[in-house]
């Protein structure tokens, strides 16, 4: 990355980060087999039988998300609730991401009240582990927030620390039965970046509030992911990893065979890494996708007809 001293950090060292980050691995994610890679569902359209064959390509977890504001529905919480029991019928554990899709305060600069939605979100975390503890591989705090689009109530610098800060400051006094992972940044921290910077408030006022960094390196190498593991290792002593990764099938990238080429390219990688987790994006296709590239990340068709992709993964894994 840019930071003079990451660059200067020898092989040798990189590596040591990497098998002191998996000797953690086993005991931060005990829900987690041997295998630390996983693949990403949607819940409304995600079965029984998606389940059964993402256990047979050899995935170890699946990731979904869970929208706290929308959890007052009786019909949402079904559609959680068998999302969880899809995924128990393969017995595969869930890394469970959640976020609010509103703002979190409704007058600009009103601490009070993001300190108030942290503190009732801290619950709705509690509610969650409580509810599911024996599938999950981890809950995951939020998702992207570096981009507005999922921090819709802006001004990361300002707005993002004092929600967090009073979350984490209200499950401290609560017992944790699951690890959890933060905060789904869309790109990992560097030297002096506002996640970087908001990372070093919470992580030391409430330093057990996280058991690992998770992060988004679309489009980075494998070096660029070696040295962003080495840089939130050395800056906040947790290990990092990789929540959501993919590519889309998109002309651009090689069409379908240059996808599934790039992912196999990518789970090699991540394993010589020792990267503790690692979710890949998505398993199916996604019709509402906004563009073409959106829609297309699947390692399956919309309608389940397999993609190259996900002969790829499979073979990947059956190397092992």
């Amino acid at each position: 990355m840019k930071s003079a001293h990451l660059k200067g950090l020898g092989a040798l060292t990189l590596i040591a980060l990497g098998a002191t980050t998996q000797v953690h691995a086993s005991e931060l994610f005990p829900n987690l087999p041997t295998r630390t890679v996983g693949v990403q569902v949607k819940i409304q359209n995600f079965s029984a039988a998606d389940a059964g064959q993402i256990k047979a390509a050899g995935f170890s977890f699946v990731r979904f998300g869970v929208w706290s504001d929308s959890l007052g529905s009786a019909k949402y919480q079904k559609q959680v609730s068998d999302a969880f029991a899809a995924a128990r019928s393969a017995g595969l554990p869930v890394l469970l991401t959640v976020r609010a899709i509103k703002p979190l305060m409704t007058a600009s600069g009103n601490l009070s009240e993001l300190a108030t939605a942290g503190e009732s979100f801290a619950n709705t975390v509690t509610k969650l582990e409580t509810s599911y503890s024996t599938q999950l591989v981890a809950i995951e705090i939020w998702n992207e927030p570096d981009l507005e689009t999922y921090w819709p109530t802006r001004n990361f610098d300002t707005t993002f620390v004092p929600f967090m800060s009073a979350m984490c400051k209200s499950l401290q006094d609560k017992p944790q039965a699951t690890p959890r992972v933060g905060f789904g940044f869309a790109r990992p921290p560097t030297a002096g970046s506002a996640s970087t910077v908001a990372l070093n408030r919470i992580v030391s006022e409430y330093p057990k509030c996280l058991n690992a960094i998770s992060y988004h390196p679309y489009g980075m190498t494998s070096t660029q992911i070696s040295n962003a593991q080495a840089f939130i290792q050395q800056n906040f002593h947790l290990p990092g990893v990789i929540s959501e990764w993919g590519i889309s099938a998109l002309a651009s990238n090689g069409g379908v065979e240059g996808q599934a080429s790039k992912i196999g390219s990518f789970i090699a990688d991540v394993k010589k890494l020792n990267i503790p987790l690692t979710s890949i994006y998505e398993w199916k296709n996604s019709d509402s996708g906004s563009n073409d590239r959106e829609k297309n990340f699947g390692l399956l068709t919309s309608d389940g007809q397999p993609k190259p992709a996900r002969i790829t993964v499979e073979s990947q894994f059956n190397a092992e």
